[in-house]
């Protein structure tokens, strides 16, 4: 079983001017944080939804891993994660809702989560890290792995 299943939702195929220009580009702030909780000794694994057909594959990931968190990092710094925001936040929420009908603690990472965090918890998701997430998302669950807390959602009415 893993520990943790990354992701993001940039799917290129739901942005038609660059799905057709076809550039894509590795998800490197997602692989960044994956690779900084494998060496805090989590069990990590990554699905990257830039050449995904759909978030059926994420499902599949979901299923294939059953993971205890569900993390949804997007990449800050790159523009991309700015580009068809609508499609994307849509698949971003399809696939919190995929996560926590598999009883996954869902957190997200990224702009869009950043400035629109209460969207994001009402579409289900767990927590939302506010900024550039390393640090903070190896302190959250550290709580839950090693300290075995239980959190409440603050400041949203």
């Amino acid at each position: 079983m893993t520990d943790i299943l990354f992701g993001q939702s940039y799917f290129l195929r739901f942005d038609p001017k660059l799905w057709e220009a076809m550039q894509p580009y590795p998800p490197l702030g997602t692989m960044i944080a994956a690779g900084f909780m494998r060496e805090k000794g989590y069990r990590v694994a990554l699905f990257d939804a830039m050449l995904a057909d759909s978030t059926a594959e994420w499902a599949a990931l979901l299923d294939q891993h059953q993971p205890t968190f569900a993390v949804i990092y997007e990449d800050n710094f790159n523009y991309l994660s700015k580009m068809c925001l609508l499609n994307m936040r849509a698949a971003a929420f399809e696939m919190i809702r995929m996560a926590a009908e598999r009883g996954c603690t869902t957190i997200v990472c990224g702009s869009d989560a950043t400035d629109h965090a209460e969207a994001y918890l009402n579409a289900g998701a767990h927590f939302v890290l506010l900024g550039e997430g390393e640090e903070t998302l190896a302190d959250l669950l550290d709580q839950f792995t090693i300290h075995n807390s239980q959190f409440t959602i603050h400041y949203l009415q």
